[in-house]
């Protein structure tokens, strides 16, 4: 039996006629959130993502969608109510996936590397198609900020699993008392994808808000509010599952990554001294002659693969690795390992891709979150109002 579920664009939009609930998505990338969202029967009514290229392939896949550039920080909430057409308090769910690079797992201040709370307000973010962005790490605070204008019933962000870790946790409950301060009742959890069909683990906490009013006519306290995160399933699915039937023909492609994980690179050594089709998920430092390569993986047919990153699976950066062949994941591969529609179209070069691809929310993941949420608020709210 294979748990790998395959659907394209039109089974999402096909979904999305139902209309269940509404949505406004910010930070929203390429469309894996959204993507999601539609497939559990949410209708998008616009997003806002400041990346061009980001932008670009959003349109590609969802060219009816009203999509509003620029930096959060210059927009109000007004003015995305205008764009999404609706009223304060009228909007359902408002989604973001603030960047807090400071706290990922692949950051230092989550392994002890010396930075402090301070410090992540002094981080750049990188990305390949535009100039670092300064000061990234008060977004989640600007997204909080439209919110409060916006008033949605509920408010789901997303972010790194770090950010419940360590130092991060000042950070964290700075996030939670913001909810409250806006008329919240606050929730947050670590989801692995790898439990809601995605053959990742990629594990991120998920911020749950919901409106106060809404919650005291749904019966939802801070004691329950733990019950709206979807049920795991019983099973993970695997990378085998997913790719096994992938037909990479871009020979182009194919030299690219393997020339650029060769022998006479650093990471290549390493990684050719790791077996290969392993019964489970090796780590680079293990083969490494000084314990390097912490970030090498060499990924497991028969397990999920390990979390794909926006820089890790740059050709020549160390990051999760083929476990068949002595190179990176090719664009075909990693639009399964996220659960990606089978013909979803990624816009300009190949290090753009990847990295999009490494930036997204997994959309088997937030259906499985974004149906639930609907089910257990939503769906009575409405009832109640007679909606």
């Amino acid at each position: 039996m294979n748990n790998y579920k395959r659907y394209t664009l039109q089974d999402t939009l096909d979904s999305e006629k139902r209309a269940l609930f509404n949505v406004l998505s910010t930070f929203a990338g390429g469309g894996g959130s959204s993507t999601g969202y539609r497939l559990a029967g949410g209708k998008i009514l616009a997003i806002n993502e400041f990346v061009e290229e980001a932008q670009n392939t959003y349109r590609e896949n969802y060219p009816n969608t009203t999509i509003v550039p620029g930096d959060i920080k210059k927009l109000t909430g007004t003015y995305l109510m205008e764009q999404a057409g609706v009223k304060v308090s009228e909007l359902d769910i408002l989604d973001g996936s603030p960047p807090c690079s400071a706290f990922s797992m692949a950051g230092s201040i989550s392994h002890g590397g010396g930075n402090t709370h301070a410090d992540a307000f002094n981080k750049t973010k990188q990305y390949s198609d535009i100039k670092g962005v300064e000061n990234v790490e008060d977004l989640f605070f600007e997204f909080l900020r439209v919110a409060k204008d916006i008033k949605p019933k509920v408010i789901i962000g997303e972010n790194v699993e770090g950010l419940t870790m360590g130092e991060a946790k000042e950070y964290f409950h700075k996030i939670q008392n913001t909810f409250e301060d806006i008329g919240y009742l606050i929730v947050a959890n670590v989801l692995d994808s790898s439990y809601f069909g995605v053959p990742q683990s990629r594990k991120r906490c998920f911020f749950i808000g919901v409106r106060e009013d809404v919650a005291e006519k749904v019966g939802i306290n801070f004691m329950t509010m733990y019950q709206l995160y979807p049920d795991k399933n019983d099973f993970r699915t695997t990378l085998g599952e997913a790719i096994n039937d992938v037909v990479n023909d871009d020979k182009e492609e194919l030299d690219y990554l393997f020339d650029k994980i060769s022998p006479e690179k650093a990471v290549g050594k390493t990684l050719m001294k790791m077996p290969k089709d392993p019964d489970k998920v090796l780590t680079g430092m293990d083969y490494h002659d000084k314990g390097h390569h912490f970030n090498l993986k060499r990924s497991s047919l028969r397990k999920p693969c390990p979390t794909i990153t926006a820089m890790g699976n740059l050709a020549g950066v160390a990051g999760t690795c083929h476990p068949l062949e002595d190179r990176k994941f090719t664009i075909k591969e990693l639009k399964r390992i996220m659960s990606l529609p089978e013909d979803f179209k990624l816009t300009g070069k190949h290090k753009q891709q990847s990295e999009r691809i490494g930036r997204m929310v997994p959309p088997l993941m937030m259906k499985a979150l974004a149906e639930s949420v609907y089910n257990k608020v939503l769906k009575p709210y409405k009832e109640l109002n007679n909606d």
